[in-house]
This record gives C-alpha cells, sequence and structure tokens, in this order.
C-alpha cells in the first residue's frame, strides 16, 4: 500500500535526523571542552540529559515545517530554507528553556556551536538521503504506480515532469479517457473507471481535464473520491469531505483531495495512547470482564466471546472481539442484518450487556494489539462494506484512519439501526477535524452518555 511506503520512509527520515541531531549536540561539546583552549569542562551528564529535550524539540520542529511528508515534493531549495528554519526554531526555544527552567549554567558557546553544526549536518544528511533514495528510484526500486485520468495540458505536463524526472519515484501504468490524445506510449484504458482502479491497483490516481471540461472532470471526481488510494486533482477542486493540501510537483501545482491531515507523529501519538490506555483499563477492568464472562456462561450455552470480520484501516480485515450477547445459532455467522429492537435472537442477558455496551470490552484486546483505536469509526462487516460503498457517497473514506471502539457519531446518538448517513457527515467530520483534544472530548462523553444508549439494541 502507498501508506506502508511512506510510513517507512517517515521511519527512515526520524532516524537518520535523530542521528544527526545527536551527534551535533555531542560534537558540539567535544569542540567546546577539548579542542578550543581555555574551556572548563562542564558535567558530561548535564549534557546527556538534555540531549533528550534537545532531541524532542528538533523532531517537533521539523515535522511542524511538513519536513516529514513525502520527498518526492520537495526541491533542495525549499527543504534548505525549511531545515534552517526549524534549526532557528529549536535553538531559540531551547534557550527559552534552559534560561527560565534550569538553574544550571550550560556553556553558551557550545550551544551556539551546536546550533550552527546541527543545521549544516542536517542539509548535508537530508540531501544525501534524497540522493540517495533517488538513485534507487532511478534504478526501479520503491516506485509508485500513477494512472492517469483524463486529457489536456496540464495531466501532459505532469507526465512530462514524471518522464524527466526518474528519481520522483513515480511509474505511470496508464490513462484512462485520453479523447483521442493519448500520452506517448502509455497504456490506454477505457470502461468503468472503478474496476480499472481495482484491476490495476495503483498506489495514485491523478485526474487532470481542460477547463471546458468542468462539468464531466466534477463527475469523475465524485466516482474517485473515496478511493482507499491517494487522489490528486490538477488543478480544480470540488469536494472538501476530509481535507485537501497543494503541493509543487516540479512546478505543477497538485492537489490532494482526500487525504487526512494526520501526521505520522501524531499517528504514532494516538497509537501509544491507544496502548497504554487499553492495557490500565484491561487491568482495572479485569474483575469486570470475568463476571461479565461467567454470567454469559451461565446465562447462555456457548462460548463467551463471540468474534467476527470488521474492516479497518485501508480497508484491512481483522477479526473483532465481543461477549456474546445472541443464543448460538448455526447460522449466526452469516446473518446478514443488523439487529433491532426486540431481536430474537438476543438473550436476556445479552441484552443488559449490548444496552450498557459492556459486551464491546473485549475489543480493548483489539485497541492493545493495533487492529483497532480507542476513537474513530465504528467498525462493519466486509459484505456491508461493500454494499454500502455503491450505495453511499464517500463511505469509503471512513477507512482513512482506524476504526474505534467509540467515535463522534456514537456519543452523539447515531449507532444501531440509525441514518448511516448521519453517521457518515459525523465520521468524516471526526477524520477531518481530528485532534488529540477531540478524542479526549469523545472519550469523556463516552463515559458520560456513550455507554448507555437507546439504539444499542
Amino acid at each position: 500500500m502507498d501508506g506502508k511506503k511512506d510510513y517507512y520512509y517517515f521511519i527512515l527520515r526520524v532516524i537518520a535526523d535523530s542521528i544527526t541531531i545527536l551527534f551535533s549536540w555531542y560534537f558540539a561539546y567535544f569542540l567546546r571542552f577539548y579542542v578550543i583552549p581555555g574551556s572548563r569542562g562542564d558535567p558530561f551528564d548535564i549534557f546527556v540529559k538534555l540531549s533528550i529535550l534537545v532531541l524532542l524539540l528538533f523532531l517537533y520542529f521539523l515535522n511542524r515545517n511538513r519536513l516529514y511528508q513525502s520527498m518526492r515534493f520537495f526541491n533542495w531549495l525549499e527543504e534548505l530554507q525549511l531545515v534552517l528554519y526549524s534549526s532557528l526554531q529549536s535553538f531559540l526555544c531551547l534557550v527559552v528553556i534552559l534560561y527560565f527552567f534550569f538553574d544550571v549554567k550550560v556553556s553558551r558557546i557550545s550551544i551556539a556551536l551546536y546550533a550552527v553544526m546541527v543545521a549544516l549536518f542536517l542539509v548535508i544528511e537530508r540531501v544525501t538521503l534524497k540522493n540517495l533514495l533517488g538513485r534507487l528510484r532511478i534504478r526501479g526500486k520503491i516506485l509508485k504506480s500513477v494512472l492517469l485520468i483524463g486529457h489536456g495540458d496540464q495531466i501532459k505536463r505532469y507526465a512530462l515532469a514524471v518522464t524527466k524526472l526518474p528519481g520522483s519515484g513515480l511509474r505511470i501504468i496508464g490513462q484512462f479517457d485520453a479523447n483521442g490524445s493519448p500520452i506517448g506510449e502509455v497504456p490506454q484504458y477505457s470502461g468503468d473507471i472503478l474496476e480499472i482502479v481495482k484491476e490495476l491497483k495503483p498506489d495514485v490516481v491523478v485526474i487532470g481535464y481542460p477547463h471546458d471540461w468542468y462539468t464531466y472532470s466534477q463527475q469523475i471526481i465524485a466516482k474517485c473520491y473515496d478511493l482507499l488510494q491517494s487522489v490528486i486533482v490538477l488543478p480544480h477542486l470540488p469536494f472538501t469531505y476530509i481535507g485537501s493540501r497543494i503541493v509543487d510537483f516540479y512546478k505543477v501545482p497538485i492537489m490532494y483531495i482526500n487525504q487526512t491531515n494526520l501526521t505520522y507523529f501524531q499517528k504514532l501519538g494516538k497509537r501509544w495512547f491507544d496502548f497504554l490506555f487499553s492495557l490500565l483499563a484491561l487491568i482495572i477492568l479485569s474483575p469486570v470482564m470475568v463476571l461479565v464472562a461467567l454470567l454469559v456462561k451461565i446465562t447462555s450455552p456457548g462460548p463467551v466471546f463471540y468474534t467476527q470480520q470488521r474492516i479497518t484501516e485501508h480497508g484491512n480485515v481483522f477479526t473483532m472481539l465481543k461477549f456474546r450477547s445472541m443464543s448460538c445459532r448455526k447460522q449466526q455467522s452469516n446473518d446478514k442484518t443488523w439487529t433491532v429492537k426486540n431481536d430474537p435472537r438476543i438473550t436476556k442477558f445479552g441484552r443488559f450487556i449490548r444496552r450498557t455496551s459492556l459486551d464491546e470490552l473485549p475489543q480493548l484486546f483489539n485497541v492493545l494489539k493495533g487492529d483497532m483505536s480507542l476513537i474513530g469509526p465504528r467498525p462493519e462487516r466486509p459484505d456491508l462494506v461493500a454494499r454500502f460503498i455503491n450505495e453511499i457517497p464517500a463511505y469509503q473514506l471512513r477507512h482513512k484512519v482506524k476504526a474505534g471502539m467509540s467515535g463522534w457519531a456514537q456519543v452523539n446518538g447515531w449507532r444501531g439501526n440509525t441514518s448511516l448517513r448521519r453517521r457518515i457527515e459525523f465520521d468524516l467530520f471526526y477524520i477531518r477535524n481530528w485532534s488529540f483534544l477531540f478524542d479526549m472530548k469523545i472519550i469523556f462523553l463516552t463515559f458520560i452518555k456513550g455507554f448507555v444508549n437507546k439504539n444499542a439494541y
């Protein structure tokens, strides 16, 4: 998947940057106290402790200045400017912290040496890494496949940029709807665009039409909007379901129209919070879960847990755990309907744990494992997802993030047998406006009104 490739690049860049930052910090100490004459050594352990602060500060500003987005869309001058800007920000922030919050005096010369060297070494490291990745892409490694949709000057300019710059790591695998103007020897396709995307499995879909094809291009964009692949428009943007961002691809403006706003650092932070919270919750709630498990076993013959295939981030399938709330039936796993009010399949105790959401507690194991998040769109069964994708616009966009135990739709009452379209609206609002504080708000509301719900049958 496209997202997995970018994640590996992100990890590689973070490791390389971290090594460079720490090397600069300790090298500045060495120069100040072992090379420059007339110096008196500060305790080394102070610099070791401060190195953690220095590293976190710098990584924060590098991330804030977009230096961990795809390197394919940075020219060397823009990257140089952002690295220098991040160096200045982290330096000033470090000076303020040391001045106001540290009693121990730290050599100002060593800090100044660090500020100069870290900027220099980071530029060298990032240019080197960029060139290394560029060489690998020229050799046909770590490529992203691109499907072009449309025709006209803009899409020709984009294709020309890809052709002239093999270091971009993009490979055009086909063109749909060339309208008699095919691009070079690119394979041509026609028919149902969604079937073509399903067949070719591109990493990126690029849509571009002349201005007088505006109305038709909107129809194509509407069809492609909720693809799990990255979708790029050249250059019009008619939708704002999740979010958009404009970048410069070698002087060709391109616009992503179906991307989440979460950075990789935010995703890592969210994952660590999920892990720690679910682990603590499992420890605290273990007596309750044992009691519920015993009562499920006593009140109805059959297994304690109920497992079912569900869909999460990137369309991946996982096995979701719940306490069994229905009587064991031969065809239960093949049912294609939601539960409804007074559903005869539900046991008496099952009705209680469903109404109080106690049946959801085993999903904490799914969160701990990483299949789910504490907060996100509720996961759905694969057969229902396949149906809803064709019935509800933008439904697939829910799978841009991990499925959650609770979510913005659930705490607002949109769960169970309620309007699916309204649920999708709330899910997409959550994805578009995600923040850590928003997650905290949903967790708080879940405890206040999310567990017991009139629509939880």
